[in-house]
């Protein structure tokens, strides 16, 4: 299979005056997309990038990430995309732990990081904005400067093109190395399973730094020849006028931004030109996909995913019926096991961790052996989901196996919980856990966002649950907070909040 950095060159060849690139009021043709890809390319190869270096991107959803990310691997190099949404520690350790050479940065956000350009002397910057600090290079002059590269990257499929750091699964992020190959393979099958054409255009709404903004919003676009419509963040409003404006027909999101969006109050806020939306990262409730669906007049298909595959690994289908909480069917080439916890295959409808095998799958963690060793096994991918296939081989997610809690011996899905504390009106978000307690082993915890104007009496919601689940599942102990602490793409990252009650004290609420 072609490289993505070769399917790019050649949709530039087939159609050089075709908009790949749509932001703002700029318009980027393939032609001139290619053309900054080659220049950044020589320009990084002038400063002393060799083949398996690393550069790392810090930039919010530009046309200038796309060039940087496809400049990287036509040099041969390693990407590192940067979720700019961390903190300056974060940012640190994992410029550290892939050992970079190179950071492209916004100007803005190197304001964050001071001993970036202070005191680090390993890192080379090419800053991109109007200020460039002093020992710093300008990624525009490189772009515009530079001597392009006159060839195909001289690459295999089997070199790794990206490393893409994971959230909330470890204490400090780990990097999930990926190939040529496998982000190859997964962008072209999201192209061939939602027919995406030249004619069509998909809108960026997901950060580019996150593996699902990159594979099914950048990769599946660019590869397609089709068009890349981009947002520098997300405001409903927003999202809207700009679908209308450019006639978007395709849009992965996820659910914290399908409700949002139903929101956004006013006249004239169809979105006729939308085919197909995606909705990857969480739970959405049937309720509000309905209600989006109603309201705008287009599907809703729901998906599944982690970043060590790839991202994505099944989706609903456009051609087949749609199944109520399901995360769909295995993409193509993709094969899903669920076992127990001694390794043996589970029949039908039994729960237990999902396993993927997929030409999408991680390489492994970068320099992580034995985390690699611990996830990848015999070519599978323990995913450290806990789910079933029914019958008809549609996957269903329930729950993370970490976040189980196993109470007096008796196993509490967090998300049954969950979802009966969200039909309470007081209640706008929850997420529940569990915590340490000397008799029962764990109790339950639920942390709660009431919505605007509600207030919630100390042990209403736990008298709530009790019409509604068994008293071993309903919370004992509940905090409100005025927001939950989440990963890019809206998951909860219940590992954040664990952390955050081993330093607390607790008070049953009966």
């Amino acid at each position: 299979m072609p490289t993505l950095v070769s399917q790019i060159y050649h949709a530039a060849q087939s159609a050089p005056q075709q908009r790949a690139i749509l932001f703002e009021d700029t318009e980027i043709t393939y032609d001139s997309l290619v053309n900054a890809v080659k220049k950044l390319a020589g320009g990084l190869v002038e400063l002393g990038i060799e083949q398996g270096d690393r550069v790392a991107i810090l930039l919010p959803n530009l046309p200038h990430f796309c060039i940087s990310y496809y400049a990287i691997m036509a040099a041969a190099a390693i990407a590192v995309p940067l979720n700019f949404m961390q903190d300056a520690k974060e940012l640190e350790h994992q410029l550290k732990d892939s050992g970079a050479k190179i950071l492209i940065v916004w100007q803005s956000f190197l304001q964050a990081l001071p001993a970036l350009h202070t005191t680090s002397t390993d890192i080379e910057l090419l800053v991109l904005g109007p200020r460039v600090f002093k020992g710093c290079q300008s990624l525009t002059h490189i772009i515009t400067h530079s001597t392009p590269l006159p060839v195909e990257p001289a690459i295999s499929d089997s070199d790794i093109a990206v490393i893409n750091y994971t959230s909330g699964i470890a204490d400090e992020a780990m990097g999930a190395a990926l190939t040529h190959a496998a982000i190859a393979f997964n962008a072209t099958t999201c192209i061939e399973m939602f027919k995406i054409t030249p004619q069509e255009k998909l809108i960026a709404v997901l950060p580019l730094f996150h593996p699902l903004g990159q594979t099914l919003v950048m990769h599946a676009s660019l590869a397609a020849n089709s068009t890349l419509v981009i947002l520098p963040r997300f405001k409903p409003s927003e999202v809207i006028e700009t679908v209308q404006k450019h006639s978007v027909t395709f849009m992965p999101a996820v659910p914290g931004m399908f409700r949002a969006l139903l929101t956004v109050q006013g006249e004239h806020l169809e979105m006729p030109s939308l085919k197909y939306c995606m909705c990857y990262g969480g739970h959405l409730a049937d309720e509000i996909l309905f209600e989006f669906e109603n309201r705008f007049a287009v599907k809703i298909f729901k998906a599944y995913g982690l970043t060590e595959a790839g991202p994505l690994v099944s989706s609903a289908r456009i051609s087949r019926d749609r199944k109520s909480d399901s995360a769909g069917l295995p993409l193509m080439g993709v094969e899903l096991q669920i076992r127990d916890n001694a390794g043996r295959i589970l029949f039908p409808n039994q729960s237990g961790e999902i396993f993927v095998k997929s030409p999408s799958v991680m390489q492994g963690y970068w320099g992580q052996p034995k985390e690699t060793e611990r996830r990848l096994q015999d070519g599978w991918l323990a995913t450290g989901d806990v789910g079933y296939l029914d019958l008809d081989h549609y996957l269903f997610i329930q729950e993370r196996k970490d976040d189980i809690i196993i109470k007096g011996g008796f196993s509490i899905h967090p998300r049954e919980v969950e979802n009966v504390i969200l039909e309470h009106s007081a209640v706008e978000e929850v997420a529940v856990i569990g915590i340490p307690d000397q008799i029962h082993g764990a109790e339950v915890k639920a942390f709660v966002v009431l919505a605007k104007g509600a207030s919630l009496a100390e042990d209403e919601l736990f008298t709530y649950c009790q019409n509604f689940l068994p008293v071993y599942k309903c919370p004992r102990f509940i905090e409100r907070v005025a927001s939950l602490p989440k990963s890019p793409t809206g998951r909860v990252l219940k590992r954040s909040l664990r952390q955050k009650t081993t330093k607390q004290s607790h008070e049953p609420v009966k």
